[in-house]
């Protein structure tokens, strides 16, 4: 008899967490597991939502996003009492507030990025009000929580130092067949780099990215820079941008769907993830799928993903002039560029393919006790 899992989130856009979780389930599907797909929230996607296989059963709470009002617990008890799941698989910790607690031993949560906020009370009503209260936390209710997995070693480290929690580390995964692959040529012309993440410079360090862009062109370097993304840090950057007089240099495309950035990925000659708190760094596994140098910060989840400088390049974290720096040496020394980014393709493909992730999620789930 097939596994049951229900899979639980507040939404479905093009953040990495849902593209994540769109390709695990799609994944766990193909080993034989029954799934569903809770989507709490009335904002998706629907190309996104498109690319779930037909065999995944979907379910839509239809809650307005950011309502204070908590009937849609109601929905989300039906719709777990109709799946009768062997295993709830949530994607935001605070979800255990809206699942009754009949389910709690069968319910586990993935950890996506470093662990912030407090755990909360474990009374459910006050719980309920931190949540209401709470911004960007990722951690209310873990403790309530029977399983937690952590998306790499950083998280891991950070749950058990900070609040005491224990996790099972299972590395987020990527469709590498999905990514067309960088020729293997040195860059002619302008040295193309590239930057995909939500558009959060306190977090993500876009603004590193632009000082180091605007380093590299006092110095006479011709290059270019586009990132990919939304977020609330748009108009800073853009400000930025003009602040330097590098306008015709940077470009921002916005967001992006999975498929165009699987086939336009290839187009660069770096990846660069700069961020300051980064808990993996799905995206620098993207670049190395398709054969893209990496360079990344230190002390981050990208990092693990590197191996340090044994699959790309790092940069001192929030030192924008290490980062010129560093990719002047790139630039400069590219053929040891390609030399690195065929290891890494070997290396993403070996360890951070989804189908990697979905069996080790499926075999986790059977050592669940209830």
């Amino acid at each position: 008899m097939s596994m049951k899992v229900a899979h639980i989130y507040w939404d479905l856009t093009y953040g990495g967490i849902q593209t994540m979780l769109v390709n695990i389930i799609n994944e766990q599907v193909k080993i034989g597991a029954e799934v569903s797909l809770i989507i709490v929230n009335d904002v998706i996607a629907e190309e996104l939502l498109n690319a779930i296989s037909p065999e995944i059963k979907i379910i839509r709470i239809h809650r307005k996003a950011r309502t204070k009002n908590i009937s849609f617990a109601f929905r989300i008890k039906y719709a777990l009492n109709e799946i009768n799941p062997d295993i709830i698989h949530c994607h935001k910790s605070a979800l255990l507030n809206f699942i009754p607690k009949k389910w709690y031993k069968r319910t586990c949560n993935t950890v996506h990025d470093l662990p912030v906020g407090k755990i909360g009370p474990k009374c459910r009503l006050l719980s309920i009000f931190k949540w209401i209260k709470s911004k960007n936390e990722n951690v209310l209710c873990l403790d309530r929580i029977k399983s937690v997995f952590a998306i790499s070693q950083s998280v891991h480290d950070q749950l058990e130092a900070n609040y005491h929690i224990k996790s099972q580390v299972v590395y987020n995964g990527i469709q590498t067949t999905k990514f067309r692959i960088r020729s293997h040529i040195l860059p002619e012309g302008t040295f193309r780099i590239i930057q995909i993440s939500s558009l959060e410079h306190q977090k993500k360090g876009q603004d590193l990215l632009i000082d180091a862009t605007s380093i590299l062109q006092e110095q006479g370097t011709n290059v270019n820079l586009t990132f990919i993304g939304i977020g609330s840090s748009l108009d800073f950057l853009k400000d930025k941008v003009k602040k330097y007089n590098i306008i015709q240099i940077v470009s921002f495309l916005g967001s992006k769907t999975q498929k165009y950035i699987s086939e336009h990925l290839c187009n660069n000659d770096i990846f660069v993830q700069p961020s300051r708190h980064e808990g993996f760094g799905l995206t620098v596994a993207e670049a190395m799928a398709a054969k893209v140098p990496v360079l990344v910060s230190s002390g981050q989840g990208p990092e693990e993903v590197t191996e340090g400088e044994k699959y790309g390049w790092t940069f001192e974290n929030g030192n924008a002039e290490d980062l010129a720096k560093k990719l002047l040496y790139i630039i400069e020394h590219y053929d040891e560029c390609l030399d690195k980014a065929e290891q890494a393709y070997h290396h993403v493909k070996d360890n951070y393919d989804v189908s990697v992730t979905a069996r080790k999620y499926i075999d986790a789930y059977k050592t669940v006790k209830y």
